[in-house]
């Protein structure tokens, strides 16, 4: 019997070990390039699993009274903690937020819920929500507009958003006769510049614009990195298989899954290499940047952007902050990034369902 003990003993303790060394791999794997191995990629998206299976270990030791098992649970859970700390935010609210913060929101709307036209009787559940927020500062992916009868229109759009005098429109190349397609900024502050920031794609992109806040040259970043592009054929079947898991449908649409992803990580880690030297060579003295990454908070793609900034959610939110809302996956793909200049208070995703992301906002007050 002893003997038997023993071996269980053993075995747990290698099992444990293996879970100490995925959930470090887990940890740093934000530091490796998919174009280097995609491994790591895949890694920082199972993170939080990884986590709660370690912390499975923890409980089970605790109840054993096996101490020093305990203790090296502690140890890589410690080692483990930054990334921790920005998948896990735990921050109170500030209840008395400085009057001279500024509240900014980035939003992807889906085409304003796929061009869902505003109008007294049945208004367009996007728009009435920005036009709510009072946000001073809104950034937009997934803009869109159309001439189309019974669609959004530009006017509808400029004459909901009457508040904010200063706006611009980057389209990108998918923009038809009819449609306009793709990011937008919409300022209560001057809008000094705005210039492209080139990516290869089609449906996604990125510009730099600067403004005058109160006299003070402050560059804002709006991002839509690359999309997975996921069918709603996949996300269906995904959604299926988190109520009933069937391991020959999981096998095949784990196949199509890995034919999607890679070559949407290693797209996206170029594209987030670009926009981070455009963030290096920024001569302003303040820097926000912000939107849809399509990455977890534990990817090359968020660290590579994020460089020496700081994240608003991690700093001042708390949570998960899941953005995506729909098919059950379960991730903080949008974000709010600043300078060390700028403080950030009670960043906030709003549960609202009008576009497949939820709308993420907070103030910030520029030092």
């Amino acid at each position: 019997m002893k003997r038997f003990k023993k071996i269980l003993l053993t075995g747990i303790l290698v099992a444990n070990g293996i879970a100490w060394l995925f959930l470090l791999m887990a940890a740093f794997s934000d530091r490796v390039s998919p174009q280097f191995s995609v491994f790591f990629s895949y890694l920082g998206l199972f993170f939080p699993f990884i986590v709660l299976i370690n912390l499975f270990f923890l409980a089970g030791w605790m109840l054993l009274r096996k101490w020093r098992y305990c203790l090296l649970c502690f140890v890589v859970l410690l080692l483990s903690w930054g990334s921790i700390s920005t998948y896990f935010s735990i921050h109170f609210k500030t209840k008395e937020v400085p009057s001279e913060c500024i509240k900014l929101l980035t939003y992807n709307t889906m085409r304003f819920e796929h061009l869902k036209p505003n109008k007294k009787k049945n208004p367009n559940g996007v728009l009435q929500y920005m036009i709510k927020s009072k946000a001073d500062i809104i950034c937009i992916q997934e803009y869109g507009s159309s001439s189309g009868k019974g669609h959004l229109s530009e006017e509808d759009i400029r004459k909901a958003l009457k508040n904010y005098p200063y706006s611009r429109v980057h389209e990108l190349k998918i923009t038809s006769k009819n449609q306009v397609f793709g990011l937008a900024i919409f300022s209560k502050f001057p809008i000094l510049s705005i210039r492209d920031i080139p990516f290869d794609s089609d449906y996604n992109g990125a510009f730099i614009a600067e403004l005058d806040i109160d006299g003070k040259k402050v560059s804002i970043i709006n991002n839509h990195l690359e999309s997975n592009k996921l069918s709603i054929e996949e996300r269906t079947e995904y959604y299926s298989l988190t109520k009933d898991i069937d391991s020959q449908k999981l096998d095949n649409f784990t196949t199509k899954m890995t034919k999607r992803l890679t070559p949407a990580y290693k797209i996206r880690s170029e594209q987030a290499q670009t926009v981070a030297k455009i963030i290096k060579e920024n001569t302003n003295p303040y820097m926000i940047v912000c939107g849809d990454f399509n990455d977890t908070p534990i990817s090359y793609a968020r660290r590579t952007i994020k460089g020496d900034l700081k994240d608003a959610f991690a700093n001042s939110g708390t949570g998960l902050g899941i953005s995506f809302n729909q098919y059950r996956f379960l991730f903080r793909i949008d974000y709010i990034m600043h300078s060390k200049n700028i403080e950030s208070y009670n960043c906030t995703v709003d549960k609202i369902r009008y576009s497949d992301h939820y709308p993420v906002w907070c103030y910030l007050k520029l030092k």
